[in-house]
């Protein structure tokens, strides 16, 4: 069981990776806003709002990113204290994917020293009690929610969803 955890989690970070190389492949020089019908650099990008009273796209990025690395650090060795990113220190999609690429590393690693018996471990602090392996699934859930967000927000903005080859 925890093999199969393992591989569906590195799996969904492959996925997640693909948005970010999406962002990171617009040519050119332009790319068109929807509702302002503006140019604006692929950079740029980061800092479109898509819809009134919603985040910029690069700070929905950062949030995926500072909450897998939270979950995965607290999950492993209990250390829950959240990573200060923040798009005023990676405003180029190069260095947000550079940061991804660092934490699904470090995510990795961590994975590697994931057992059954820790996930069986529970955790008080927050909210309620949980075990570990719940956390492990709302870590999951929540970074399926943000994927998801960041489709719309693909879409908003005129940008071609990546293809993820879904088994169904």
């Amino acid at each position: 069981m925890i093999d199969f955890l393992k591989t569906a989690i590195i799996r969904h970070l492959e996925e997640t990776e693909l948005y970010l190389f999406t962002l990171q492949d617009l040519k050119g020089e332009t790319l068109k806003d929807l509702k302002n019908k503006e140019v604006i650099k692929p950079d740029g990008i980061l800092f479109k709002i898509p819809a009134e009273g919603a985040r910029p796209l690069g700070e929905v990025i950062l949030h995926m990113i500072r909450s897998l690395e939270y979950y995965i650090r607290g999950i492993v060795i209990n250390h829950w204290e959240a990573l200060p990113y923040s798009i005023m220190e990676f405003t180029t999609i190069p260095e947000i994917v550079n940061l991804y690429q660092s934490v699904a590393k470090t995510f990795e690693t961590y994975l590697e020293n994931l057992s059954m018996d820790k996930l069986n471990e529970i955790v008080t602090d927050f909210n309620r009690p949980a075990t570990k392996a719940e956390l492990l699934l709302e870590m999951i859930e929540h970074s399926i929610h943000h994927r998801g967000q960041l489709s719309v927000y693909f879409r908003l903005l005129g940008i071609n969803l990546p293809s993820i080859k879904y088994v169904i």
